[in-house]
This record gives C-alpha cells, structure tokens and sequence, in this order.
C-alpha cells in the first residue's frame, strides 16, 4: 500500500502520519478542524527537523518525508487511498459515522481502519456496507517511538484485510500483533491487569 489516508490530526494522527510517510507511503492527511490537519504536517515536520539537527537523518530525507504529506480540504480527496486510518475522538457514533462517509468515497478495496484504543471494532463497522475490509489499526503514543501496532479484527473482518494490514506493519520499522477484539485488546488489557 502506498496511500495512506489519516483522518483526526491531534497527537495520535500526526504520530500516524509520521510513521506513513517515513515508511515511504504517501499520507493524505483530513481533520474538519479548521487548519488542523496544515498545523499536524507543520508539527511532523518539525520533528523530522528535530531529526534532521541531531544526525538521525540527512536533510534530504527529511525533505523527502515532508513531501509526501499532503494535506486534504475534504474527505473527497481520500478517494485514492489504499488504507484509511482514522483517528478521532473515542466515540462510537463519530468511528460509525466517519466510516459510512468513508464508503461513499474510497474503492471498495480500500481498508478502512480505527486507530480506538478500547472501542469495539465490531461496533465502528456496525453500520458499514463492507464490513469486511475494516478492522482496528491501534497505535501507542508516541507513534515513532512506540513499535507495537494492534491489528484487529472485528467479527466481520476479511482474512484478507488482516493479511494485507500484517504486511504493512512488517514492511516498516513497528511490529504487529494480532489481536481480539476483545476490551482493551492485548496491551491495554495485560496493563489493566
């Protein structure tokens, strides 16, 4: 996959949209937020910046990175994407509600993902005509930092949509796990406990 879509630009998006882009995807990049999503691609670059003076990368790869982040004025420019994550607030009824709008716009193919730490990929895909390409993407804070992603599957999900999330982590520097979609997954659980 190569078009990442990133939806909800707050400190779990632009974490998102970091680990896209420096994984060599291109990152298209929405939040209804008025300039929100241009103020997450300044943070991201900031910190490839911050990079880029302390020798973890040349300026040229940062340059690279940044180039890759386009920032969408609509959900209408999300049509081209492989995988869309969505990173908005915990609520149920905004995850069903961003995923309904989603199918109206990307491929049928598309993967369509949750990044929810606790809610039930099941239920963000309740309403879905093609619940079988979504599942739960789950990344830990900071995103660059922390290598673990939860790949969920809800009760719906295709093998194949697993699959194709499997390869993708693995092709970057964080590692997958799959998961249940059981409260709290595995690692908020195991911490719970």
């Amino acid at each position: 996959m190569t078009k990442i879509g990133v939806i909800g630009t707050g400190a779990m998006g632009r974490g998102i949209m970091q680990w896209a882009a420096e994984s060599g995807a291109d990152v298209i990049a929405y939040d209804e937020r008025v300039n929100g999503a241009e103020e997450a691609r300044a943070f991201v670059v900031g910190m490839l910046d911050r990079a880029v003076a302390k020798n973890r990368m040349t300026g040229h790869e940062r340059d690279s990175i940044a180039a890759r982040i386009k920032v969408a004025e609509s959900l209408r420019a999300l049509a081209s994407a492989e995988i869309v994550v969505e990173a908005i607030i915990e609520d149920i009824e905004a995850k069903q509600k961003i995923f309904l709008a989603l199918e109206d716009v990307v491929e049928d193919d598309t993967i369509l993902c949750t990044n929810t730490s606790s809610l039930s990929v099941t239920a963000c895909a309740k309403h879905c005509r093609r619940p079988e390409r979504v599942a739960g993407l789950h990344f830990f804070n900071p995103v660059p930092l922390m290598r673990v992603v939860e790949v969920i599957g809800g009760e719906r999900t295709a093998p194949n949509t697993i699959t194709r999330l499997l390869e993708l982590v693995s092709r970057t520097k964080h590692h997958p796990i799959v998961c249940s979609d059981t409260p709290g997954f595995v690692v908020n659980h195991a911490g719970r406990g």
